[in-house]
């Protein structure tokens, strides 16, 4: 097939208004807030690799210095170790495409004039939403939210984070929640109706979903855990008892399955991350067949499974062939890799009907990352649905139509857009 094809598929993603699925965008009052946005404060997920290589943070390397010139001398060496990564390549799509980086790397005779370009154009009031809404033309970001913030809903869209439900046998946890809410929480169904209240709150506001990101900190695996075990567990937890693990993941268990049921009674989402852990995280804890439980059990909840389960996305695809209420979201996936990218699309799109992959989550927290992120993921769709075409037998209206689909359309549908504007 000629390149003809892969253009016209570029062209038409550039056209789409695309709907972000997964966002940790700064909002824009932090955005202007902030007392330095430049080369050396502003980085996505490259800061994982710097400390993967130096054992400290990018503030923690530069910190002390005494002039830019002295943060470049700093960063370079990394560089020079580590600039190979996708994480990386990230950031130069970034700088080539929003601050004019004409060469190929970043290096001594350029960094400078990228910085100068990054601190004037930041500093414009009309550049946050120049990048967000002209240049990557998005319709909305699906946010996550942490209890009790406030979003903009003129650039986002909520999700609910729901980690802190799961730690409420934590007294402070609970004490904020009680306070929110004005009520007190002296039993796991008073526990369990917080909760409802919470999400109802949101919902009311346009909240579309409820997100765990647990798989962080322990294992995806739950089992359905009875009321009076789990209400046994946390009545020890009020009495100021310490958990051990066991009763611990017996209570947590519990919410994790309310949580599901709460979703299909409220007609939100349940966001799930699975795969891609940060430094030193024990992938296996994310392994997305560790859900099959919750997903067999609550076949009325609708779940939206994030970062393509890498590296588990054969496994994660087969997952959703066989669970027609399963979600395949490429968020954080082009930046972490591109090849394993086109890897998963090939194979779930032989696999998976079209109108449950979602084709893009940014997953940073900067508006000019959404743009890298965004030409590298168009990069990929475009080359894998161009080589379905000329050799998977994929017609070219097909591939068209999944670029639709995958960019705004089941986004749109599952998350019930349409209703909000």
């Amino acid at each position: 097939m000629s390149s003809s094809l892969r253009s016209l598929l570029l062209d038409e993603m550039r056209s789409i208004r695309t709907v972000d699925c997964h966002s940790h965008t700064c909002l824009r009052r932090d955005y202007y807030a902030m007392p330095e946005r430049s080369l050396f404060t502003m980085m996505s997920y490259f800061d994982r690799e710097i400390a993967n290589a130096t054992g400290k943070s990018l503030g923690q390397l530069i910190e002390g210095a005494r002039s830019d010139d002295e943060r470049w001398e700093r960063l370079k060496p990394v560089l020079a170790r580590t600039r190979n990564v996708s994480y990386w390549r990230h950031n130069l799509v970034t700088y080539q495409g929003l601050f004019d980086l004409q060469e190929g790397e970043l290096a001594d005779g350029n960094w400078l004039a990228v910085n100068q370009r990054i601190v004037e154009r930041t500093a414009d009031p009309g550049w946050y939403d120049h990048v967000t809404n002209e240049i990557c033309n998005l319709r909305t970001q699906i946010r996550n939210v942490p209890w009790f913030e406030d979003w903009e809903p003129e650039y986002f869209t909520c999700v609910l984070r729901m980690e802190e439900a799961l730690e409420l046998s934590n007294a402070p946890n609970r004490e904020r929640l009680e306070q929110h809410l004005n009520r007190s929480i002296t039993s796991l169904s008073r526990l369990k109706a917080a909760l409802t209240e919470l999400a109802e709150q949101y919902r009311q506001r346009g909240c579309v979903g409820l997100k765990l990101a647990h798989a962080y900190r322990r294992t995806l695996h739950s089992e359905p855990v009875p009321e009076s075990a789990a209400a046994r567990v946390f009545e020890r937890a009020l009495g100021g008892g310490a958990l051990p693990w066991p009763d611990r993941k017996q209570l947590e268990d519990h919410i994790i399955f309310f949580l599901a049921e709460l979703c299909a009674e409220l007609g939100l989402v349940f966001q799930i991350h699975t795969g891609v852990q940060g430094n030193w995280g024990y992938v296996p804890d994310s392994d997305p067949l560790h859900l099959l439980p919750l997903i067999h059990t609550n076949r009325s909840t609708r779940f939206d499974l994030f970062h393509a389960g890498y590296p588990y996305s054969r496994e994660l695809g087969m997952l959703a062939k066989h669970c027609a209420n399963v979600w395949l979201n490429m968020a954080w996936m082009y930046v972490i890799t591109m090849e394993g990218s086109r890897r998963a699309l090939s194979e779930w799109i032989d696999l998976v009907p079209g109108d449950r992959l979602l084709g893009f989550g940014s997953d940073v927290g900067w508006p000019e990352f959404i743009y890298g992120h965004l030409v590298m993921g168009r990069s990929c769709l475009a080359d894998v649905l161009e080589e379905k075409v000329a050799r998977d037998f994929l017609s070219e209206e097909c591939a068209v139509r999944l670029i639709q689909q995958m960019l705004h359309d089941n986004a749109v549908t599952l998350y019930g857009l349409t209703a909000r504007g």
